[in-house]
């Protein structure tokens, strides 16, 4: 299934260039009691009948990686083969299937920032939901399916915001915290709205009560050391799933709703839950430091028909019962690289390769193995055009020869000596154009680097959900946050950033695990290392540039060099360097007897 996914192409569905005239206004307005959607009665107490999903066919919709954009796909548990919904050159994602099957919601950078759209599964007609210079996201169908719950980043903050999606009123805001409430999820009665709120000091689970006009807000979880995301209803309203972080390990809890109240129970390893077959098992992400997988956890019985998994770098997770074999989906086409290799000197099977130096790379003199330069001039285009500056055109390393030690700290086995890692500069980290982001995976940290846009208009990045990691943060006088070499900063920052390690990975390029001496050693955790490693390990790369003998032995070897150098040549010694230095000669010096 991982093969099917990475043939995955952008050939998609012709009907979605189409669009509506008259996109529908969703800008800030003021907190509002919810005036228009509480005096609504379409919005049902109960929720309307329900396909049976173990019975009826249903599929996945995910966001995934689809050649260096975000693109949504579908596929069915067991079905070989992958429809792809959306296509073009810029990302969407947040997928979410309406109640009658027949609409799918989504965000897309389409227009240059990111908005709400609607697209129609039968005809493929497309329409733009919202209008602002700034962020949506995420959205959540009501049970009805005549409104859309959704994120929004205004003025610094983000907020949940509902909309009507026939356009005849504008959006009204159901949350107005100067903390962060994101991720919302609509109840199967359409009476309640869950999302992730940190107004109490971390992320928890909220709960919002429509039928309140004051006091509808309550905290479901409660738990200052954990860190709540994705909450997900179950299909009758009884249990919410949510995914927890803890100590490095990422995992889905469930939680039984109404009194008498109760713990959430572990359901198993993953994120960003979906409820499948009628409620009977629970789907979600089991993430790795490098590719993503689709896993489903039975909670009453087997169920074979849900079988089988995708692999490959999974964003979002969505289940509906939508047929796929009815809608007349194409199947995607493969595509090809981001970039194409080009030998800088012609080699034959077996022949070493040359170093390749970096055009317009300070400091001077960086380089890269033949095999990678193009990969890296790719990723550095790429970057500059999200972020709207140059972020590689400075490095902290690139290659770095055999007889050149690298730091203190840094492993004797390290990706820079085979010409295939650079290593980002460390100053922008420093003056708050990086944010870091740790990530745990059993013993091994990994961190995931977000770099701030030049342009904060909405127009390039996107808005921080996570706590970056703050490596200062050792030396304030916590002896907590000494022994862990720092700690999460208490607030997400302000501003718009781009995922540099998710572009990094769609260029080849994969970040390397810190060091076991990172909590003491800044240097050693590795935050800004990536090495385009594809199938070799160290040695086999390291034999692309060297002899063994130069590997296994610590005797000086004359690293390759990106340029030509002169041969050195003997050249004749002076005549008068030829004559013997005359030397005095001992004597016996008489001495006077008494």
């Amino acid at each position: 299934m991982g093969a099917i996914l990475a043939l995955v192409g952008l050939a998609g569905w012709a009907g979605l260039s189409a669009e509506s005239a008259a996109p529908v206004s969703a800008g800030p307005v003021a907190p509002q009691a919810l005036p228009g959607l509480d005096a609504r009665p379409e919005v049902a107490a109960t929720a309307p009948a329900r396909p049976n999903l173990v019975t009826q066919a249903g599929a996945f919709v995910v966001s995934a990686s689809v050649a260096g954009r975000s693109q949504i796909l579908a596929f069915a548990p067991g079905d070989p083969q992958i429809r792809q919904l959306t296509e073009g050159d810029w990302d969407n994602r947040d997928p979410a299937v309406s109640p009658n099957l027949d609409q799918l919601a989504f965000s897309s950078r389409r227009d240059g920032n990111w908005e709400l759209y609607l697209l129609n599964l039968s005809n493929g007609e497309l329409r733009r939901l919202t209008e602002t210079p700034e962020f949506e996201g995420n959205p959540t169908w009501s049970p009805d399916g005549l409104w859309l719950a959704y994120e929004a980043h205004y003025g610094d903050d983000f907020n949940i915001w509902i909309l009507p999606v026939d356009g005849s009123q504008a959006a009204l805001q159901l949350t107005d915290h100067p903390a962060a409430d994101f991720a919302p999820s609509w109840d199967p009665g359409g009476r309640r709205i869950a999302f992730v709120s940190e107004r109490e000091g971390s992320p928890d689970i909220f709960l919002a009560d429509l039928d309140k006009p004051t006091d509808r807000f309550s905290n479901l979880t409660h738990t200052p050391d954990i860190a709540e995301a994705d909450p997900a209803f179950s299909p009758d309203g009884s249990q919410i799933a949510f995914s927890i972080q803890l100590d490095g390990l990422y995992g889905i809890e469930r939680l039984q709703l109404g009194p008498p109240a109760a713990t959430a129970d572990w359901v198993g390893q993953g994120q960003d839950p979906a409820w499948v077959a009628d409620g009977r098992a629970l789907s979600g992400i089991l993430r790795t430091p490098f590719t993503s997988h689709v896993v489903t956890y039975p909670l009453e019985g087997p169920l074979n028909e849900l079988g089988g998994s995708l692999e490959g770098r999974i964003d979002q997770l969505h289940w509906s019962p939508i047929p796929l074999a009815g809608l007349g989906l194409p199947a995607p086409a493969p595509t090809g690289a981001l970039f194409e290799v080009v030998w800088d000197q012609p080699r034959a099977e077996g022949d070493r390769l040359a170093i390749v130096p970096l055009d317009g790379v300070r400091p001077f003199g960086m380089s890269l193995s033949d095999a990678a330069d193009e990969a890296f001039a790719a990723l550095r285009t790429r970057v500059a055009q999200e972020a709207g500056w140059d972020f590689l055109s400075q490095l902290q390393h690139a290659f770095v020869g055999v007889n050149d030690p690298l730091p203190p700290g840094y492993a004797y086995n390290d990706w820079l000596y085979t010409g295939r890692a650079f290593a980002v500069s460390r100053a922008a980290y420093q003056s708050g154009w990086m944010a870091v982001v740790r990530e745990d995976f059993g013993f091994q940290t990994f961190w995931r680097v977000f770099v701030r846009t030049a342009a904060q208009d909405g127009s390039q990045g996107e808005p921080l959900r996570w706590r970056p990691w703050d490596f200062d943060r050792r030396y304030a006088g916590d002896p907590t946050a000494y022994d862990e070499g720092g700690a999460e900063q208490e607030t997400p920052p302000t501003g718009y950033y781009i995922d540099f390690t998710a572009l990094a990975a769609d260029y080849g390029f994969d970040r390397l695990p810190a060091l076991s001496n990172w909590r003491s050693f800044y240097p050693g955790a590795r935050f800004d290392e990536f090495a385009l490693r594809e199938s070799f390990d160290w040695v086999t790369a390291m034999r692309q540039l060297y002899p063994d003998s130069a590997i296994v032995t610590p005797t000086p070897y004359q690293t390759p060099t990106p340029t030509p150098t002169n041969t050195p040549r003997p050249t004749p010694t002076p005549w008068w360097w030829r004559w013997r230095t005359p030397t005095p000669t001992p004597s016996s010096t008489p001495t006077v007897q008494p």
